[in-house]
């Protein structure tokens, strides 16, 4: 009888250990991992910091993950209130002096609407936009004509800002300065 409970026991606790050394799925690892984009910065109008930090943003920036920003705001038009939201992916970013980023977002077309959902097209007459954001909140925007490139409308404002990377991020793995 004692040897009988022995070899069951034996053999449980084999089991347990094949089972507990396999690797795990990729369904397993899919779900467990830290991939995707997020929300690693984020700073009012002022560029004063609300949530994560800046030494993570240009850590991620230094080590080649790609980057979004956002924005957005709530106003009071006529009855009702609009909320809008941007996101955009710079074309160009800078670190500057180990402590803010900006970045350049892509020209576009300036849309006929950016609030009426009935009315997303391109807007007639072929003003672009392209701005510059910066995590102290500085938010440049710039209109242009596009058959002459002349300056429209110089834009100059401040906004909250939330900044993206897209992980997975290895935080044992700290990149140094471009310049070193």
């Amino acid at each position: 009888m004692k040897s009988t409970i022995l070899v069951c026991t034996c053999m449980l606790f084999l089991t347990f250990m094949v089972f507990s050394c396999q690797r795990p799925s990729a369904h397993t690892l899919k779900n467990n991992s830290k991939s995707g984009w997020k929300a690693v910065y984020k700073h009012d109008e002022s560029g004063k910091q609300i949530e994560g930090s800046i030494d993570s943003l240009i850590a991620g920036i230094r080590n080649g993950y790609d980057i979004r920003v956002g924005w957005g705001w709530e106003k009071q038009l006529g009855d009702s209130i609009v909320r809008l939201e941007h996101f955009a992916e710079p074309i160009f970013l800078t670190i500057i002096q180990e402590k803010n980023v900006s970045v350049i977002i892509d020209a576009h077309p300036l849309l006929a609407s950016y609030v009426d959902i009935s009315n997303q097209k391109i807007a007639e007459g072929g003003p672009i936009w392209q701005c510059t954001l910066t995590t102290t909140g500085e938010f440049n925007a710039q209109v242009h004509d596009r058959a002459s490139a002349e300056l429209i409308r110089d834009w100059p404002q401040r906004q909250r800002m939330t900044w993206f990377l897209e992980y997975p991020y290895d935080e044992s793995h700290q990149r140094g300065p471009l310049f070193d």
